[in-house]
C-alpha cells in the first residue's frame, strides 16, 4: 500500500499525496498479480514474460504495433511480440474470461450507489484500407458516424460510480466473411464459428459474465441492440434491470392493449427536470417523463434535450421486483451508458487498441484481450494508490523500488534536459497529489483561487506509471523527473480549472431554461 501523506493547502482543503516510490510499489504489486493471471492462461514461461511485457508498455506513448512494442520494452527484435499475436500458443479466449472476475476486485463500487455496478455495450471500429484483415468490410462505424472500410467489434464495459474498463468482446463477422470459405481460412477463423448479428454477441457476453459471477445488476446498451427483443429477454431472464435505447418509430403496446410508436407517447408525456449523473462538462440535465407498457416491470423512457426540445431519445427499461422501478432508477442507468464510450477513447488513444498491424482473427482477439488487460492494470493502479482497493501482500515478489534511484548519476545527464533551474531536487517535488477539486453546485459560483488538481486520469495514471518504472531502474535523472511531475499537475490543474468552468455554464444553462 502507498504511504499517504497528507497535507494543508492555502483553501483549508486537504488531500493525500504518494511519491513516485510509492507509485512504483503500486505498480510492482499490481503487475505481479497481473503476471499470475497470465500464469493461468499460458502455459510456457517465455510467454508469459513476452505478454507482460506487451500489456506493460501499451500506453507507453509508443505506436501499438510490434515493432515500437518490441523496442519500448527493450527487446533486441520484434519476433516475440509478433510471436505473441502469431505462433505462440494460447488461448485469448482464457485470458479474456478473467477479465470480469479482476474488474470487479480492482474497479470498486460505492456503497451508496443507487444502482450499483452494471454492464454498458456497444461497439467501435477499427478503420482498415485493403480487405484481407479478417471481417474488414464497409460498414457502419460509429467513431466517424458514416459507412467505412473497418473491423467492428462489441464490446461489454464493466461500469460502477467509480470506473469503467472492457470486460469482454467479440469481433463481429459481416455475412459476406461468413459466407467465404476460403477468405475465412486465409484469415484464420474457424469454419465452426457460425454467424451472429451484434445483439445475438451481446447475448453471449451477457451469457459469460453471468457465468464468470459478474456483480453486475443491470445493462444498458444504445438503439442497436435496444431494439433487439431477445437481448432485452436475456438480461430480464439473468436477473438484469436494462435501459436500452430504440427508435422513435418502435412500436409499443400500452397497458390498454393498444400499440403506438414511442414517439406517439410524447404529447401525454408529463416531464420533469432530471440529471443523468455528472459529465464531463457537468451535470446532465435534461427534461424526462416515464409511462408504463403492457409488460409487467417494463416502461417507455423519454428523454428530452434542454438545448434542442424538439429533440426526443427513447428508451425502453425493465427492473426486477425487487429494484426501484423508479424513473430516477432508470435514469441514472441511462446516464452510466455513456462510460462504454470513455473505455472507446482510452483504448485508442492510450493504450492504441485500433493500431494493431495484425490481420488474422486470432492476432486481433488476442491483442484486444491484452489490450483489456492494460486498461485493467491501470485502473488497478489508480484504485491502490488512492487507496480504493487493497491489494493483497505480496510475499513472492520484490517490489523495493530503491535500487537505482538514490545516485542519480546513473540517469542520463545532470538535469535531463528539462529546462528547469537545475537545482536540487527534494523529496516533496517528487510527489503525486492524489485528490480530486471540488466542482460548482450552484451557477454563477466563482472559482476558487487555489483550485487543486482534478483526480488522477487513466491516461494520466498510466503517464505516471511509466515515470515511475524509469525512476526505480535509474533511467532518469531527478531533475528531469521532477519537471514531468510539475507538468503533469499543471495538466491537472488546468482540467480542474476547465471542468469547473464547464459545470458553471451547464448549471448556468439549466437555470437560464428554468
Amino acid at each position: 500500500m502507498p504511504r499517504l501523506v497528507v497535507v494543508d493547502h492555502s483553501n483549508n482543503d486537504t488531500a493525500a499525496v504518494a511519491s513516485i516510490e510509492d507509485l512504483a510499489e503500486c505498480t510492482a504489486s499490481v503487475d505481479a498479480r497481473i503476471e499470475t493471471v497470465l500464469q493461468g492462461v499460458m502455459a510456457q514461461r517465455r510467454s508469459v514474460v513476452v505478454a507482460l511485457d506487451y500489456v506493460t508498455v501499451l500506453g507507453s506513448g509508443v505506436k501499438a504495433n510490434c515493432w515500437s512494442l518490441a523496442e519500448a520494452a527493450g527487446h533486441d527484435g520484434q519476433g516475440r511480440m509478433q510471436g505473441l499475436l502469431g505462433a505462440y500458443r494460447w488461448d485469448w479466449t482464457r485470458l479474456r474470461d478473467q477479465l470480469p472476475g479482476l474488474a470487479a476486485a480492482w474497479i470498486p463500487d460505492s456503497p451508496p450507489d443507487l444502482i450499483g455496478p452494471g454492464i454498458a455495450i456497444d461497439e467501435t471500429a477499427q478503420l482498415k484500407k485493403g480487405e484481407a484483415t479478417a471481417c474488414v468490410a464497409p460498414q457502419h462505424a460509429g467513431c466517424t458516424g458514416t459507412v467505412e472500410n473497418c473491423v467492428t467489434t462489441v464490446f461489454c464495459a464493466y461500469v460502477t460510480a467509480n470506473g469503467q474498463a472492457w470486460v469482454d468482446f467479440d469481433v463481429y463477422m459481416p455475412q459476406r466473411w461468413a459466407s467465404d470459405a476460403a477468405r475465412r481460412r486465409a484469415a484464420g477463423i474457424p469454419d465452426e464459428l457460425p454467424f451472429a448479428t451484434k445483439p445475438q454477441l451481446a447475448m453471449n457476453q451477457l451469457d459469460r459474465q453471468v457465468a464468470a459471477g459478474s456483480p453486475a445488476r443491470w445493462v444498458a446498451f444504445d438503439e442497436v441492440y435496444g431494439r433487439s427483443e431477445p437481448l432485452r429477454t436475456k438480461a430480464a431472464e439473468h436477473g438484469l434491470a436494462y435501459v436500452g435505447i430504440i427508435p422513435c418509430d418502435y412500436q409499443i403496446r400500452l397497458p390498454s392493449g393498444a400499440a403506438i410508436r414511442a414517439d406517439q407517447a410524447v404529447p401525454d408525456a408529463v416531464f420533469e427536470r432530471r440529471s443523468a449523473g455528472n459529465g464531463s462538462k457537468g451535470p446532465r440535465y435534461s427534461d424526462w417523463a416515464m409511462t408504463a407498457t403492457a409488460v409487467q416491470g417494463q416502461y417507455l423512457l423519454i428523454r428530452r434535450l434542454l438545448s434542442r426540445p424538439d429533440s426526443y431519445t427513447f428508451y425502453l427499461c425493465w427492473a426486477p421486483p425487487d429494484r426501484p422501478a423508479t424513473m430516477t432508477y432508470f435514469i441514472t442507468i441511462a446516464g452510466r451508458r455513456w462510460p462504454v464510450e470513455t473505455t472507446f477513447e482510452t483504448g485508442k488513444d492510450v493504450f492504441g487498441w485500433d493500431q494493431t498491424q495484425v490481420r488474422s482473427r486470432d492476432g486481433i482477439c488476442r491483442h484486444t484481450a491484452l489490450a483489456a488487460l492494460a486498461q485493467l492494470r491501470a485502473a488497478a493502479i489508480r484504485n491502490t494508490i488512492t487507496g480504493s482497493i487493497t491489494l493483497p501482500a505480496d510475499t513472492d515478489t520484490d517490489t523495493d523500488t530503491d535500487n537505482g534511484t538514490s545516485d542519480t548519476s546513473t540517469a542520463t545527464g545532470s538535469d535531463g534536459g528539462d529546462g528547469g533551474d537545475g537545482g536540487a531536487v527534494s523529496d516533496a517535488d517528487l510527489q503525486i497529489p492524489l485528490g480530486d477539486a471540488p466542482v460548482p453546485v450552484r451557477a454563477g459560483q466563482p472559482c476558487p483561487p487555489e483550485l487543486g488538481p482534478i483526480k488522477l486520469s487513466i491516461a494520466e495514471t498510466t503517464r505516471l506509471t511509466g515515470l515511475a518504472a524509469c525512476h526505480a531502474k535509474g533511467l532518469i535523472a531527478r531533475a528531469r523527473l521532477a519537471f514531468a511531475l510539475r507538468w503533469s499537475l499543471r495538466r491537472r490543474l488546468h482540467q480542474a480549472r476547465a471542468r469547473w468552468h464547464h459545470y458553471s455554464t451547464r448549471l448556468q444553462a439549466v437555470t437560464d431554461t428554468g
